[in-house]
């Protein structure tokens, strides 16, 4: 299966794939810490959210300073490019919304793909009515002002144990995270895209009563 741009890739990906899929290949090629650690609890705030694109990190950290609280996220929102992921973490916990409703309007807008949150949003009945792809530990109305700021972005940041750059792409479902190494990112697509369509063929399989033991024999995909 051959793609033009790298859009329509991500597309089919999205609606195909999923973070099982990615883990498995990912451990067969002997990757096995490249899922964000289930105890982040980072999840959807749509169940059936999936989406994927090009990691841009942001990081935030405690600033009581209420002057020009946003220059720095502003700065790196309006250089977005399409089919990123904004990818936010702090250097602790924060209590506030470290992303809201406008900020996903203008990452809207900008054809970024989506939103991973290592931390809380604001505004979370107004991003699941637009609809944009936003994965976070939950929901806080506290303002960042005087309290949290972004203090840099498109830097190496780590959540839940993986190690995300500025460019790795990152799968999200309501499974997991997962980032993908560079040096690995067409091997493991071309992979992943095979494992589809093999299970596709093994839940045919067992839809129609065949044995678990006989599909496993055959396939070696359960």
């Amino acid at each position: 299966m051959k793609f033009i741009f790298e859009t329509e890739l991500l597309d089919y990906l999205e609606k195909n794939a999923y973070s099982a899929a990615f883990s498995d290949i990912l451990d067969e090629m002997d990757y096995r810490y490249q899922v964000v650690s289930p105890h982040t609890r980072i999840l959807p705030l749509k169940q059936d959210t999936v989406v994927i694109g090009r990691a841009v990190t942001l990081l935030n950290e405690n600033d009581g300073n209420k002057v020009e609280p946003y220059e720095t996220v502003i700065e790196c929102i309006d250089s977005l490019k399409p089919d990123s992921i904004l990818v936010t973490t702090g250097t602790q916990r924060f209590t506030t919304g470290i992303m809201g409703e406008l900020t996903a309007t203008a990452l809207h807008v900008r054809k970024s793909r989506g939103a991973i949150v290592n931390g809380y949003t604001r505004d979370a009945k107004k991003i699941i009515k637009m609809n944009f792809p936003t994965f976070a530990l939950g929901s806080s109305p506290i303002d960042t002002t005087g309290r949290v700021r972004v203090v840099d972005y498109n830097i190496p940041i780590t959540i839940g144990g993986v190690k995300i750059s500025p460019g790795n792409l990152v799968f999200a479902d309501m499974d997991g995270i997962i980032v993908i190494p560079e040096a690995i990112e067409k091997e493991v697509i071309d992979e992943v895209i095979k494992r589809i369509s093999t299970e596709n063929v093994v839940r045919k399989e067992l839809s129609e009563g065949k044995s678990m033991a006989e599909v496993w024999s055959k396939h070696h995909v359960l």
